[in-house]
């Protein structure tokens, strides 16, 4: 990342050519695609795999990947992204940033809204206000630097900031909870409660909704009318819910559906696909890191010493290796090694050192002692079933866990039965997620620690419910200062507290996979293959 003056002259545009993000990012790594030169073709249905239903189908309000994955077909944001992370126009066909980075203007396309009614930047500024800000845990960061927005005219916007904020641009896409959302059907409703929101969504994307079928579907048609002249090529996407993963492979490879959305596509079998001409395997997405998220309310749980010892009980090498298949990454910090905010003296490897021994004497010291039993504590681990490592990690963390006298009682469910009891009810001692760094620490990674993001009822924030000053000023620091340098020293404070403290176990970097058929082309010209008015058939 550079300094704020040179990232705000890369940001600062007027025509729609291509930028990059100003944060480091993943770039999404090509493992096996064909030449995608042929002329697209009309016509066809594509089916699409997830391993889950979706809670709702708005990409606004939630970070769930089944909603998202869903909706982000039905409704376009400001802007998009290209494979690597490429900002480009989305709705906005061109912006300008001024030179001190507090105001972004924005000329948009000429679009309607499914339902015929045109859509201008009303509806962007509605948005963004009353949906985005109020709902949106991704957009939260972004959020709190608005100080107002305009509609000067139907297609011109002004967004005015309070401090520059460098991955302001970022989050206006439809992935970051900034989906433009019609406020003629949605001003003054109930948003969280109304059919647009839950399962009548009204878009402006390629595809139109036509029929959710809980436990089995999504049905979308194509928009004739879309802005995007010539897209979408296909006349139909289907959403397919499909909970076993086993299920999953066979369907792919029988052609019986065309794509799985990486998180819910089996690590095992990534190689058999990568194998096969009739297949397209990508590695894609953020760096993230499925976690183990410790209630830190709990009495036992809310000591770090405790926290400590369940950490060193953890053969993370093991898990790599017979869970992961290798694949990925051993967490060295609270930050994902692949981001450019890591500290690289922090390393979790040499400081909680996989030591049963030691582990115990921790337990034992903070007062948790065996019973008759040899029991120390009981702790209910809650996963969701739909993901495919999730059963072996969290069997794997069940035997080296039980090895030291702590009982854990496993909890699988299906996802909205995991995200009600975890981010709404706070019932659980442990429960195993995935967070995404979203690029950059303001983004993905405060969100799980700071006393802020404790908001009971919301996804994938804080609730571990650790809750530490120092913590939060350091983040809202690093967040705020314009030069990279000055970025690195507070996010290294951040992370040698957090080391200490561990509200969170970090238990593997995520790798992802994305296997589609050969006859879908098209797909990887958007990271995380998001622009399905591109796709086509062969």
């Amino acid at each position: 990342m550079r300094d704020l003056s040179s990232v705000l002259s890369a940001l600062r545009r007027r025509a729609p050519a291509g930028m990059l993000l100003a944060s480091s990012l993943l770039a999404a790594a090509s493992i096996a695609t064909p030449a995608q030169a042929q002329t697209p073709k009309q016509g066809g249905t594509a089916i699409m795999v997830l391993g889950t239903d979706p809670l709702s189908l708005s990409p606004n309000t939630t970070n769930s990947v089944p909603d998202v994955a869903a909706s982000c077909l039905i409704y376009d944001g400001l802007v998009r992204f290209k494979t690597g992370f490429e900002i480009v126009p989305g709705l906005a066909k061109s912006w300008d940033i001024s030179s001190d980075g507090l105001v972004y203007k924005f000329e948009l396309e000429k679009a309607n809204w499914h339902d015929g009614q045109p859509l201008t930047s009303a509806d962007v500024k509605f948005t963004l206000e009353e949906v985005s800000s109020k709902f949106g845990p991704r957009f939260n960061a972004a959020s709190r630097f608005i100080d107002h927005i305009e509609a000067p005219t139907p297609q011109s916007l002004i967004i005015t900031l309070k401090k520059p904020f460098a991955p302001m641009l970022f989050s206006l896409a439809c992935e970051q909870n900034a989906a433009v959302m019609p406020a003629h059907i949605l001003k003054g409703q109930d948003i969280l409660r109304h059919p647009a929101i839950l399962n009548q969504p009204i878009g402006s994307g390629p595809f139109k909704f036509s029929e959710w079928v809980r436990g089995s579907h999504v049905a979308l048609v194509r928009n004739d009318d879309y802005w995007r002249k010539g897209e979408p090529y296909l006349d139909r996407v289907m959403i397919k819910t499909m909970p076993d993963a086993a299920a999953r492979v066979l369907a792919l490879r029988a052609g019986e559906v065309d794509y799985i959305v990486p998180d819910y596509m089996p690590l095992n079998a990534v190689q058999m696909f990568e194998k096969n001409p009739q297949f397209q395997v990508q590695q894609v997405s953020y760096p993230g890191s499925d976690i183990i998220i410790l209630n830190n309310a709990h009495p036992a749980l809310s000591k770090p010493e405790v926290r400590q010892a369940l950490y060193i009980a953890l053969n993370r090498e093991f898990i790599h290796d017979k869970v992961y298949y290798g694949l990925g990454g051993i967490p060295l910090s609270a930050f994902d090694t692949r981001l450019w905010a890591y500290d690289k003296s922090i390393n979790y490897q040499e400081m909680y050192a996989y030591d049963p021994d030691r582990a115990r004497k921790m337990l034992d010291d903070a007062g948790l002692k065996p019973g008759p039993d040899g029991t120390r504590m009981t702790i209910r681990l809650l996963f969701e079933t739909g993901r495919p490592e999730w059963l072996p990690a969290a069997q794997a963390l069940q035997r080296f866990w039980q090895a030291v006298g702590v009982k854990v009682v496993l909890e699988g469910a299906e996802r909205p039965v995991i995200l009600k009891r975890v981010y709404s009810d706070y019932d659980f001692e442990a429960t195993l997620q995935t967070y995404t760094t979203l690029g950059d620490p303001a983004l993905g990674i405060a969100r799980t620690y700071v006393t802020e993001s404790i908001v009971k009822g919301t996804t994938f924030n804080n609730v571990s419910q650790y809750s530490n000053p120092e913590v939060d000023r350091l983040f809202d620091a690093g967040r705020d200062a314009p030069l990279q340098a000055d970025r690195q020293g507070y996010y290294n404070k951040v992370q040698a507290i957090l080391a200490r403290d561990l509200p969170v176990l970090n238990l593997h970097q995520q790798p992802q996979f994305a296997v589609a058929s050969s006859r879908l082309q098209g797909l990887w010209q958007a990271a995380n293959q998001q622009w399905w008015g591109s796709v086509w058939m062969k």
